[in-house]
């Protein structure tokens, strides 16, 4: 087996060497061999650097998941570069912050995203590289469409410098990529997080935490992966969760199947086109399985019997998963002929993702399993910092090589969750309760974290209620999730106004406008109520955010709240 205390793109190659007649990738009707996967890899590579591209320069990607996606995130490890990820479905706003936070040299994009940062390629000193999602598809019709699309949305260059496809039509014969260096902990990649506070933060990774999350993950399952099939729906550029399945799948001599038809509405149909071995999906994926019949949910009824056999392991991630669907979910599974349960575990982007599986031979109904074998946990009494050692509650600490190095400029942040024992044991506080329910195996208790999900869109409070706070009516302002079976959780807006004579459906109309302009529909609420006095609080001055949450259950439970019409919004996305 390779060494993981090695760069991303060497462990890549050292576990490839014997299987280089396998297909790496599936994108449509193309398929590329691991030998044609590292050849292109190379091939980019010699591209990138001859374009300026060198060791530790920091270097911005927003991508789909395409080949061209794979083929740039690889090379540019083999370079020695520090990568960023950059959201192709954040607001224009958000993207320009990010790349203010991180000044990269170059940011290398899905041409479908230009116009959302070219006005500050010059204000903030970068160049780019743009090419299009479907450069590796033979469907010239469809192509053309895009392209005249693109120019329509101003998502065009004439630059043919900037152009993906002209820049690999040079010849690189001469280019020679000098092996970049290997040191443990040492920046590789940036990715964002709300983290436990929902600010929003970069989070520093290293490159060889990836190759031990792969590691500990193998020792999880009597499996054996080689030649099988991964379904590549969850986005790898900027989610952490999708990196890692990417890595999993290649380092481990699979077929990943690269689709961009993510949403959830397209899931059962992709699992069954690519033959999918193993899948990954958030809550709402494995419920569009899955449909409501009176009181009770059900398998869908345009389901094909058999249709899933191929299906080995399958998992929910992302976000908690509701028993309530369990049971109708794990039998659409069995209806479709697949032999597994779908597994969830717990997971933070401040790990490289995966901390605990409730999958493969750590299988335990009710419980987010156990950690994987590269991940040391403890749960620490929140007020005196001491390990509990019973089957108490505790909060969460987690060390090894997949913990992060950090947030990204912010050392307050860091240092509210980063600390080290007596012994120099580095050890990170991701603000989750747990309970050990057996021998090395755990029961998520709860958070004090508040991002929730909403559709397929993870919604951080404290950004939305700072956003609500700029309105001049508004004194505070506190959102809380409501649950639903479906789409996971839509927002409640809890308004206290500095004077209750105003026009509300002019506020109301500002306050959509600004919020999906700025954030996205999904963050738009399901009621908002109002009152004229402060919101309630605690003896510590802070909001008593648990006392609208109870609020919101009577509320539920009295049938006060309505929610047809905003998931009918998520639905669509869906």
């Amino acid at each position: 087996m390779a060494n993981p205390n090695n760069r991303k793109y060497d462990y890549l190659l050292a576990q490839n060497e014997k299987y280089m007649n396998l297909t790496a990738l599936t994108f449509g009707d193309r398929t590329i061999t691991y030998e044609e996967l590292h050849d292109r890899i190379q091939k980019y590579a010699k591209m990138l650097y001859q374009k300026g591209i060198r060791e530790n320069d920091v270097i911005g990607v927003c991508t789909l998941n395409t080949p061209e996606s794979v083929y740039l995130l690889y090379a540019l490890d083999m370079i020695g570069a520090i990568v960023v990820g950059y959201s192709p479905f954040d607001s224009k706003e958000r993207i320009k912050q990010d790349i203010a936070m991180t000044n990269p040299k170059m940011v290398i994009s899905v041409d479908m995203n230009y116009s959302n940062f070219k006005e500050s390629e010059k204000a903030l000193n970068f160049s780019t590289i743009l090419y299009s999602p479907l450069m590796s598809s033979d469907d010239l019709k469809l192509k053309v469409g895009y392209q005249l699309l693109q120019l329509k949305n101003g998502n065009f260059t004439l630059s043919r410098d900037k152009k993906l496809g002209h820049l690999l039509k040079q010849n690189t014969d001469d280019v020679i990529v000098p092996k970049a260096s290997f040191e443990k902990e040492t920046l590789t990649d940036i990715l964002f997080t709300g983290g436990s506070t929902g600010v929003h933060k970069g989070v520093e990774l290293s490159g060889e935490g990836i190759n031990h999350v792969v590691e500990g993950m193998r020792y999880m399952y009597d499996y054996d992966w080689t030649g099988k099939t991964y379904l590549g729906n969850i986005p790898f550029g900027h989610m952490v969760y999708g990196r890692v399945i990417m890595h999993i799948a290649l380092t481990n001599n699979m077929t990943y199947a690269l689709t961009v038809k993510a949403l959830p509405s397209d899931f059962y149909s992709e699992l069954v086109r690519t033959k999918a071995n193993c899948a990954v999906g958030g809550p709402p994926h494995w419920t569009s399985l899955i449909e409501k019949r009176g009181d009770e949910f059900v398998p869908r009824s345009d389901l094909k019997k058999g249709s899933l056999a191929n299906l080995d392991l399958a998992t929910s991630g992302g976000e908690a998963k509701k028993t309530s669907t369990d049971d109708a979910i794990n039998q659409a599974l069995k209806y479709c002929g697949s032999k597994t349960v779908l597994g969830d575990g717990l997971g933070a982007t401040e790990a490289w993702s995966v901390i605990t599986l409730n999958s493969g031979k750590c299988y335990t109904p009710g419980t987010i399993g156990s950690p994987i074998s590269t991940i040391k946990m403890k749960l620490v009494d929140p007020v005196t910092q001491k390990e509990i050692k019973g089957d108490q509650p505790g909060l969460l600490y987690i060390s090894g090589p997949s913990v992060m190095l950090g947030y990204h400029q912010n050392e307050e942040e860091t240092a509210k969750v980063i600390s080290y024992d007596e012994d120099g044991t580095k050890w990170c506080n991701l603000g989750d309760y747990l309970q050990k329910v057996g021998p090395n195996t755990y029961k998520y208790v709860g958070r004090l974290k508040r991002n929730f999900v909403s559709g397929i869109e993870n919604i951080y409070p404290e950004e939305l209620e700072e956003l609500i706070s700029t309105f001049k009516e508004v004194k505070e302002v506190v959102v809380t999730p409501i649950p639903d079976d479906i789409v996971q959780y839509v927002p409640r807006y809890h308004i206290s106004l500095y004077d209750k004579n105003i026009d509300y459906t002019s506020f109301e109309e500002r306050l959509k406008a600004l919020i999906t302009t700025k954030l996205s529909p999904n963050w738009l609420p399901c009621d908002i109520t109002y009152y004229d006095e402060p919101l309630k609080r605690m003896m510590n001055s802070k909001l008593d955010i648990a006392y609208y949450q109870e609020k919101d259950k009577q509320d539920l439970k009295e049938g006060k709240l309505r929610l047809e019409e905003s998931k009918k919004v998520r639905l669509k996305n869906m």
